[in-house]
């Protein structure tokens, strides 16, 4: 049997029923009420032959968390084995077992006109909306989280684990709205909305950055405690036409005013390298003429100066420290020509 096939039961007897549509499987629960169509079946070899496929679930309760009628097990079927095939798992009287489901007071997620949404049965949401004028939508029991100044322009939303539909209270509040800063993840995909009460991790963005209350352009929005982006094959491309901000508890970053400044005080460093360089070589001639030269002395002839053995000390010091400066500009000029080779053109 396809995978999504349910057993539901009729007046008079009980049949299997694939999902009728292979692009979207609602699995019911036991109990609920469920609409079947008898189409040809296509596993058969045999002209005629017809079997049941079941749409969509019946809203018996106008509760998103389940649509259970339990009494209705408890109709008799003539001429079938209920007990070897039984459509739920218990006893006559009793209320249907769950193999896995745990009946919540979940809150349904506000529509609005035009809507084109797909809430779950644990408080989560792809809602397919668009910008509702102030004034239009007055009478909403909960108001849109986002706004906007054209009429109709589009957005998106998939949210996991809206948070107050899941505290319950249906009863009183009957509706509930998205929030982001309280849901437990979220992606947004906009046109043209602005989100007023959006708290981001850190407040430091960057110089001359739109918060998301004035931005009011197309942009992704990506929100949850936590983050991961694990490319396995490849690479993970971060692009911008204008820059790329990087902010942390301890620091905000524009990408080109960083790279910018470095390369800068790259080429400074190098500059001042070069020169200590030169500096260290004087520093060797000099200690070596010392050493080699004659000096007068006070009890006889001229003759090799009695510290020739310090001058010789300065002068390896002098060749060592020359060396050593070379070689850490050579590596600063290393990183630096690899920073060059990042710079956009």
């Amino acid at each position: 049997m396809p995978p999504g096939t349910i057993r539901v039961r009729f007046l008079g007897s009980e049949a299997y029923a694939y999902p009728a549509d292979p692009n979207r499987m609602p699995i019911p629960l036991y109990g609920e009420q469920v609409l079947c169509v008898s189409m040809a079946a296509g596993a058969s070899e045999t002209s005629g032959v017809h079997t049941w496929y079941y749409t969509s679930i019946v809203n018996t309760h106008g509760n998103v968390n389940n649509a259970v009628l339990p009494f209705l097990q408890d109709k008799t079927i003539s001429g079938t084995n209920y007990g070897a095939n039984p459509i739920v798992k218990s006893g006559i009287g009793m209320s249907p077992s769950q193999l896995s489901f745990k009946e919540q007071d979940i809150v349904y997620i506000q529509p609005f006109q035009g809507d084109i949404n797909f809430p779950d049965r644990f408080g989560s949401i792809l809602r397919f909306s668009s910008t509702h004028m102030k004034q239009d939508i007055l009478m909403y029991k909960q108001k849109p989280f986002w706004t906007g100044m054209k009429k109709g322009d589009p957005i998106v939303a998939l949210t996991c684990g809206v948070k107050e539909a899941r505290d319950g209270g249906s009863a009183n509040k009957y509706y509930a709205i998205e929030d982001p800063d309280k849901d437990d993840a979220f992606i947004y995909l906009t046109s043209s909305q602005k989100f007023n009460g959006f708290k981001l991790a850190q407040k430091k963005l960057g110089d001359k950055v739109k918060k998301l209350n004035i931005y009011d352009r197309p942009q992704v929005i990506i929100g949850s405690d936590r983050l991961v982006f694990n490319a396995r094959k490849d690479e993970i491309l971060l692009i911008a036409k204008k820059d790329v901000k990087i902010v942390t508890k301890g620091w905000h970053s524009d990408m080109n005013e960083f790279f910018d400044t470095m390369l800068d005080f790259m080429e400074e460093v190098i500059k001042q390298n070069t020169e200590l360089e030169k500096l260290h070589k004087e520093l060797g001639s000099v200690a070596q003429a010392n050493a080699s030269s004659t000096h007068p002395t006070g009890v006889g002839p001229s003759g090799p100066p009695l510290n020739a053995g310090a001058f010789i000390k300065s002068k390896t010091k002098a060749t060592a420290g020359a060396s050593k400066t070379k070689g850490i500009g050579t590596k600063i000029t290393k990183l630096k020509d690899v920073i060059k080779k990042m710079k956009g053109h």
